[in-house]
Formats: structure tokens, sequence, C-alpha cells
């Protein structure tokens, strides 16, 4: 019989190499531009925040956001199999970049290596999980190199995990977080049409309603403790990988608060964190607030609500401009 017959093709493996000739040149990049190639192997929901972030004196290759959860998704990249030194940048990006998921992805996994993922997810909190992934290509007959990632390593019921989330299976205390940002989130999206990005609710204690890495700052809503109580926050965070121009970009703010602070209407809280990567310029609710209270049909409640969408949007429209102006400087002082 003719090796072309019949009803099937062949299924051939192609080398990544083949495909992406360069893995900073070329994978990356193409991997930057296809997030749902990468969520999709995670069941995550990702969206870039940048390519080669510096941690020290290292840089990741990629750094996504879970748009669900707003945690970061650091993947390593690497041809050929696995080996101790991008297992040790792995652990190294997991903790300078605070990542939520850490992602190494190979050619092939050394069994060893695929012990020391599975012993970290195991060792490890349930706000820091690490895969491994398996890059292939393949090609039907005459076609195109079709590339495909395959699951190596993943914590323990990671499927079910997401399906109970998706589904909405969460504790009490995740189902009170998750209608209040609903909450929030629709008055936004009424508000103005730059939040429409984000459409899914945190299940956490904060949420990033919008990350804009151009300009390094992330807006954020957060139920947190400030001053020996617990309060409802609406902040602007700093952060641009760097923890030197981060500090930089803050002083440049600093100096121009006063136009900030009658641009927003109110003074605001001016906080630098010497000991971490961001800063933070921020508004409080007037007031003690928990979620438990948030949960209460109350006037507090729905006092609270419009405070945080209002001091959002106020806090993107003073810092906005500003931070505009900064980054076209060729250089800060």
């Amino acid at each position: 019989m003719p090796e072309d017959s019949g009803p099937t093709a062949r299924l051939d493996p192609v080398s990544i190499r083949d495909v992406w000739p360069n893995e900073a040149q070329d994978l990356t990049p193409w991997l930057a531009e296809r997030p749902d190639f990468l969520g999709d192997a995670l069941e995550l929901e990702l969206e870039l925040e940048g390519q080669e972030m510096a941690v020290g004196g290292y840089s990741a290759d990629l750094v996504f956001r879970d748009a669900d959860q707003g945690s970061r998704v650091v993947v390593e990249n690497m041809y050929g199999t696995t080996d101790h030194d991008h297992i040790g940048k792995l652990i190294t990006y997991a903790a300078g970049l605070d990542a939520g998921h850490v992602v190494l992805l190979a050619e092939s996994f050394r069994p060893e290596h695929r012990t020391a993922l599975n012993w970290l997810n195991r060792v490890s909190t349930e706000d820091c999980t690490f895969f491994g992934l398996v890059l292939e290509a393949w090609r039907i007959d005459d076609s195109r190199p079709a590339p495909h990632l395959r699951v190596e390593v993943q914590p323990d019921d990671w499927s079910r995990t997401v399906r109970a989330t998706v589904a909405g299976g969460h504790s009490r205390l995740s189902a009170l977080y998750v209608q209040f940002w609903s909450e929030i989130l629709e008055g936004l999206h009424q508000a103005e049409e730059v939040w429409r990005r984000r459409r899914t609710p945190g299940t956490g204690s904060w949420m990033d309603f919008r990350n804009d890495t151009k300009h390094g700052v992330a807006y954020i809503g957060s139920f947190c403790r400030h001053d020996g109580e617990r309060r409802l926050r609406a902040e602007a965070r700093l952060d641009t990988f760097d923890a030197e121009e981060t500090a930089a970009l803050y002083r440049q703010l600093d100096a121009r608060r006063s136009e900030i602070e009658q641009s927003f209407g109110a003074a605001l809280a001016w906080e630098p964190h010497e000991d971490y990567r961001f800063s933070r310029v921020a508004a409080y609710f007037p007031g003690s607030m928990t979620i438990e209270e948030a949960d209460e049909d109350s006037e507090q409640r729905q006092e609270a609500k419009r405070w945080l969408i209002d001091a959002v949007c106020r806090l993107r429209g003073a810092m906005s401009p500003v931070l505009e102006e900064l980054w076209d400087m060729e250089e800060w002082d």
C-alpha cells in the first residue's frame, strides 16, 4: 500500500530549534505574544507583564499575571534537558518577584529535577506553586509545525482545584471577597472604559484592577491593616521590577505630591518601602473595615463600595498624567 494513501496521516516530531532557532530571540517573544498558549496548559487566564524582568543580577524570561487572582506567573525557558542552574534561577525568581506560580519550560526533565519541583509543591504554601512544562512541536505530513505543551509537573489535584474555583467552590471567606470584588468591578466598568479589561473578581483580600506595566504602576483595592486597624485601601502600587528604578520613580512623584493631591482632591498616604521593591501611594476608607463587615447589607457596605470605586478612579486620574510626563523624560534627577 502506498505510504501516503488511506484516511490517516503521519504525525512526526519536529525539533523546537527548527521552529524557534534562538530561545531568547525567537521562543520568548513568541510566547509573550501568545499568553493563551501557556494559559491553556496551566489552566489559567494570563496577561503579559513583561519580558526579561530583572531580579538581582539575573532576569526572568517572562512574567504574566493570573487575571483571576492577580498573582504573578514567572516563566523560565530553556532548550535541552533541565539543569541545576535553571532550577536555582526558578527559586530566585519566585522570591524576587513574589510569584504565585513558577514555571520551568524545557525540552525534557531529568528525574531529579522533576522530583525537586514536586517536593517544592509539597513544602510550599498554596500561595506559590511550581510547574514543569515540556515544549514539543509536531507536524502532520507536510503541514506547518504545531507547538504543544505537555505538563510534566504540577501541584497535586491542580485541575480539580482550578475547576472548583471556577465553579465557585470557594471557602466562606473567599466567597465574601468574590462577591465584594464583583460589585466593585461592576461599578468600575460603568465608571470608565479603561477598567473593563479586568473581568474576573479576585478571591483574596486584594485585587489588581488595572496593571499599567508601561508606567510601573498597578491600581489595587485591598483589605489591609493600617495604623493598628483593619482598613479598606485604594492604592497605586509602584513597581518597575527594579528596586532602584522604583525608588527613583517614587521620589519623582513625591516631588509633585501637592499637584497629585490637588488633582485627587484630598491628602494621600505616601508610603515608600525601603525593604521591598515596591512603594505605594494610597487612600484609606474612613474608619475600620473588614470583609465580614462589608458582607453585611448595610449602608456602610454601600458607602465603602462607592468610596473605593471613586477613589480608584480619582487616583488613576491624578497619577496618570504625571506618570506619562515622567516616563517621557530622558532621565530623572
